[in-house]
């Protein structure tokens, strides 16, 4: 492994070495942790990932990992929540959100395509603690998104009447999550392209059932109100009961804020794009052009749906499933293993369409499980990348190896354990199988909240570096157009990025809190109750961890002194200089751009 000695935070350089001629001896590290260490070397040769990957599987395995059950699943729960219009502009928020976030990442990507950038930036342009924190919650965070997914899978294969149970089908599942990340970088590539042509047209279709169930495909009437709610209510709305908690505009002010916190478990995955750089065959040529487009594709079909589906759903239809909710539990019941809680679902049945849901329910089932093999895929990755970075030899000897096909085996079977905790679902009773896929997905937002803020707080220091070395690198110069992405408007996309998830963060659990604090009725209280648990312990966790890192190793942030080495990386790969993006001059660059837009959804 080639790294930088002159770097406080020793990344490698993109160069890597030559996997035949890499030596296979011990050193004298894993000689010296005992048969540990012998066995690891034996079993695991390598320290390098393969790069393999092509843009397409890049854009699979990111589109994968965004798109899951969120946009099928529980935006029902924020459409009888804030309303169809209040839905929609939740939606918006929360991709004002992600579009400032990766317009910042695309920036500094373009500038250092570095292995595992999400958490170079926070260390190179704030402080070492900073990188380690996002780090070790990034690979918490993911493997939390895996569990909710692996549930919501394993709920999803009840619906045919097989005696498939709750526990075989979580074990095969887990299993195939296994067999899945193991079979090597290349292939794995290329199910998620396939995977990812099929969220496609699987979106694609639902949002033109919607259009013709709107204009009178089927036998059923339309039921739909498309309207705000009347205010914020815990437990939705119901046409024969009046249970509006906070009425009027605060109320629907609160409703939407509310709505836009759980809309973001649907929207967030879009920086994946950049946890392949270390495997990404040209990855100066391909990383700042993917997190420029990518997430543009799942957030422009996530704000069609959500339309659509507002003119043809009914938010106060007791079908759809509230978190925490002990009213109308018989209602609720029908169809909660299955997909009949979707609120696609909801209007197709009230369609009159009879033959859709079985197979829905079939194509949400490969959803969830695919999102859950890209959250398996990040959290291997991302613990390899900290495991290299270990001063422990142990953990790199382990953890920070791969095997002769370059897989880091070891990272992915740390990373599939705590998928165990999808076993904790089996002895629920029905109508508590959603709960959880609720609570694992609030452990996913709360962290990623804090790494997108992390992210943000980096490009305003990065502004600021680059401006105090305008002689090294211009950003206003032509030669910095020429060869990187220069986002507009910037810093004010940063800014509102820190403000926005910074508020989220902090502001996530406050429908708990108002749950307990009114004593709302129709409310569970042991759910409210860990409902708050779960929205505040990833951010408190992150906090903690960056304090203890800090006092323990007394770091310090960096000056913008110390930032004379970190604007000029190597070709990785061994790329050349002309396939950097945004080369071509003239008329035929701006050609380009709209081509290499029309490239990523390919």
């Amino acid at each position: 492994m080639v790294f930088r000695k002159d770097s406080p935070f020793q990344i490698w350089d993109q160069v890597e070495p030559d996997p035949e001629t890499q030596s296979t001896g011990s050193s004298k590290d894993d000689r010296s942790s005992g048969v540990l260490g012998w066995l690891s070397h034996e079993v695991f040769r390598k320290d390098c990932l393969d790069r393999r990957l092509e843009k397409h599987h890049i854009t699979g395995i990111a589109f994968s990992g965004a798109v899951g059950i969120g946009i099928f699943s529980t935006s029902g729960e924020i459409i009888a929540l804030g309303g169809p219009v209040g839905a929609l502009l939740a939606f918006v928020f929360a991709g004002l959100v992600i579009f400032s976030v990766m317009r910042c990442l695309a920036e500094m990507v373009s500038v250092r395509p570095v292995t595992a950038p999400l958490i170079d930036f926070p260390h190179t342009f704030v402080d070492e603690a900073l990188g380690f924190t996002v780090g070790v919650m990034y690979w918490l965070a993911n493997c939390m998104s895996m569990v909710a997914l692996t549930i919501a899978a394993a709920m999803f294969t009840q619906y045919w009447p097989s005696g498939f149970g709750m526990t075989a089908a979580t074990f095969v599942l887990l299993l195939a999550l296994f067999l899945m990340n193991a079979c090597g970088v290349q292939l794995y590539g290329r199910m998620e392209w396939v995977f990812k042509w099929f969220k496609i047209l699987l979106l694609l279709g639902l949002c033109i059932l919607m259009i013709a169930i709107r204009a009178g495909v089927g036998p059923g009437e339309v039921d739909s109100n498309f309207e705000i709610a009347p205010g914020y209510s815990p437990i939705g709305f119901f046409s024969h009961r009046d249970t509006t908690a906070i009425p009027g505009t605060g109320g629907r002010i609160v409703a939407v804020w509310t709505c836009t916190t759980m809309a973001m478990f649907q929207f967030m995955g879009g920086e994946i794009v950049l946890v392949t750089a270390g495997e990404a065959k040209k990855p100066m040529r391909d990383l700042p052009i993917a997190a420029r487009y990518m997430y543009l594709l799942p957030v422009s079909f996530y704000l069609v749906a959500i339309l659509f589906l507002g003119l043809n759903v009914n938010y106060l239809d007791p079908r759809i499933y509230h978190s925490h909710v002990s009213y109308y539990l018989e209602s609720r019941l029908e169809g909660i293993l299955t997909a009949s809680r979707s609120p696609f679902v909801i209007a197709i049945e009230n369609a009159g369409i009879k033959t859709l849901p079985g197979f829905l329910d079939a194509c949400f089932f490969l959803s969830a499980l695919t999102a859950a093999n890209s959250a398996l895929y990040v959290s291997s990755r991302t613990l390899f990348t900290l495991a290299q970075r270990s001063n422990l030899s142990m953990i790199r000897s382990t953890l920070g190896r791969t095997n002769n096909g370059h897989t880091p085996l070891a990272a992915i079977t740390v990373s599939f354990l705590p998928g165990a905790l999808a076993f904790l679902v089996i002895r629920s009773k029905e109508r508590a199988f959603q709960e959880p896929i609720h609570v694992f997905g609030r452990l996913y937002t709360g962290p990623v909240f804090c790494i997108y803020a992390a992210q943000c707080l980096s490009f305003l220091r990065f502004l600021k570096a680059i401006k105090h070395y305008r002689l090294t690198l211009d950003r206003d110069g032509s030669e910095y157009r020429r060869r990187h992405y220069r986002a507009h408007w910037q810093p004010v996309w940063a800014i509102l990025g820190l403000v926005l998830c910074t508020l989220l963060m902090l502001f996530s659990g406050w429908a708990a809190i108002y749950d307990l604090c009114a004593r709302s009725p129709g409310v569970d209280r042991r759910d409210a109750i860990v409902d708050l648990v779960a929205a505040y312990l990833g951010p408190l966790l992150f906090f903690a961890l960056l304090i203890g890192y800090k006092l323990v190793k007394r770091t310090r942030v960096r000056t913008i002194g110390d930032m004379s080495d970190v604007w000029f990386v190597k070709d990785s790969a061994g790329e050349d200089a002309g396939d950097a993006p945004n080369r071509r001059r003239g008329r035929k660059q701006k050609q380009n751009r709209f081509y290499a837009f029309l490239s990523w959804v390919k």
